[in-house]
């Protein structure tokens, strides 16, 4: 009998602490609730396809124009919109010059062919000049690159600083647009400096 009555005494012990318990919690999320903040919530984002390790190439008329890598894709095919991270983009010019363009992240739209590419992005050409800004846009109908971020580009014999670039790969120049700042080295002379 005494043996009943210590499991009917634990049995009670254990409701009361689960009831507590209960109540303890049900209290502290309505306090939460009052204060306005509300629990994080992650929307989930499904995409219509998700690849890896993804390599694409674009030619015309049998000549290849660019190629673009990336670790992994999504593809919404609503929104005609690959996400991309850890890009790589290949260009191509008239005289063998090649642009390889990085970035963490970047978008490609599926029916102009544009690019975008974010985060520590850097543009190098396979003749010594090197670009770094933050983001950077590819429009496929135009061959032109551009970017309204700040810009450091340097070369063989210059420097160049300043905010925001366009690039027109068919004819093959560039235009920095605001705020630039120019520094020219020949070997052996000292560097002279402008700035606009």
């Amino acid at each position: 009998m005494k043996s009943n009555i210590r499991k009917l005494r634990f049995l009670i012990g254990i409701i009361i602490l689960g009831s507590l318990g209960l109540v303890a919690v049900m209290a502290w999320r309505t306090m939460e609730a009052k204060e306005g903040k509300e629990p994080v919530k992650e929307i989930p984002v499904a995409a219509d396809l998700q690849l890896n390790r993804v390599k694409y190439t674009e030619t015309r008329d049998g000549i290849k124009e660019w190629e673009l890598e990336a670790a992994s894709v999504r593809y919404f095919k609503e929104e005609n919109t690959v996400w991309l991270e850890k890009v790589k983009a290949t260009f191509f010019g008239k005289n063998e010059e090649v642009y390889t363009l990085v970035g963490e992240q970047g978008k490609f739209n599926t029916q102009t062919k544009a690019i975008e590419v974010y985060g520590g992005v850097k543009l190098d050409s396979n003749e010594g000049y090197r670009m770094r800004t933050q983001s950077l846009k590819y429009l496929a109908e135009k061959r032109e690159l551009s970017t309204p971020d700040p810009v450091e580009m340097k070369g063989p014999q210059f420097n160049i600083e300043g905010t925001g670039l366009i690039v027109d790969l068919e004819r093959q120049c560039l235009k920095v647009l605001h705020k630039v700042t120019t520094n020219f080295s020949h070997q052996g002379k000292k560097p002279a400096s402008t700035s606009l």
